[in-house]
């Protein structure tokens, strides 16, 4: 049995997490593509420490580096990589990683993604040649990388796991997780419909004691919009989309809206009471599913 520590730092668990393993040094910050795009990276100590990160998508495609500051290193990936939609970063959590160990725990990354054919690793170009450590170091850094492996596998990032092994069950695992906010119940899967606009999306209300409510990956989003077209929220939204057949958008990710009515403007590309238009798939409206809980 063993046991890892999820911290989570905002108010969608999708956006910043932290795991750790006992007293591993090794620790894992994971970070969407929104929470890089809009958050401070530099109140995070550990986005300006020498480390190993891995960019992936939800197709199976990665991209592996190292660099001594995440945060300045993000930017240029934001602008030139727009297919990723999560980034694994590790540091040393005692700052015990220098240039030479991040070298070396790239190639072994890159090395083993490669070997294994699970992901497409295109975008690293050519495979690198092995560095050289001082006598011992390796040893503690082929270590290192073991419990990284274990970290993503956690994650169900399967880029080190060759393909016929993902199908075995997974080992037993006692996960404690900290949230800085209250855990949200269990609410039915809401689906907004419309189909002038060829719109299906599907979402639920956090109960969080907001009126945050989550539109989740793979909702279809109208194309068209009307004049009041949806909000600045849907201009958000649709960054994290892709046009599919030319008239709907797909949602990569989950997305987090302040309100039901922002979410359902947003799928819809106009103005919209969200409390009436989400519905379970019996037909109950949003808002006679909130009532009945009262």
């Amino acid at each position: 049995m063993r046991t890892l520590k999820v911290i989570i730092h905002t108010e969608n668990p999708r956006d910043h997490q932290k795991v750790r393993k006992g007293k591993l040094d090794c620790v894992m910050t994971v970070l969407s593509r929104r929470f890089c795009e809009i958050a401070d990276l530099s109140k995070i100590e550990e986005m300006d420490r020498p480390c190993l990160y891995l960019l992936v998508d939800e197709g199976r495609k990665a991209y592996i580096g190292q660099t001594a500051s995440f945060r300045v290193r993000v930017k240029d990936h934001l602008g030139k990589k727009r297919w990723w939609t999560r980034a694994y970063v590790f540091v040393s959590d005692s700052n015990q990683y220098d240039q030479a160990s991040i070298t070396y725990l790239e190639y072994l990354a890159i090395h083993e993604g490669l070997a294994t054919g699970s992901y497409d690793l295109s975008e690293n170009g050519q495979k690198p040649t092995k560095p050289i450590l001082q006598e011992g170091d390796s040893s503690d850094y082929d270590e290192i990388f073991e419990e990284i492996k274990f970290f993503l596998e956690y994650e169900r990032c399967f880029v080190f796991v060759k393909p016929e092994v993902n199908a075995q069950a997974d080992a037993p695992l006692q996960k404690e997780v900290i949230i800085p906010q209250p855990v949200a119940k269990d609410y039915p899967v809401f689906c907004l419909n419309h189909t002038n606009h060829t719109c299906v999306a599907r979402g639920y209300p956090l109960n969080d004691g907001t009126n945050s409510f989550v539109v989740l990956k793979g909702s279809e989003i109208s194309v068209k919009e009307s004049n009041t077209k949806g909000g600045s929220a849907r201009v958000e939204m649709l960054k994290y989309c892709t046009l599919r057949d030319d008239d709907k958008y797909v949602l990569n990710e989950d997305f987090v809206f302040d309100s039901p009515s922002g979410a359902a403007g947003a799928c819809l590309g106009r103005s919209s009471n969200g409390y009436d238009v989400w519905k379970t798939e019996a037909g109950v409206t949003l808002k006679s599913y909130l009532e009945n809980l009262k």
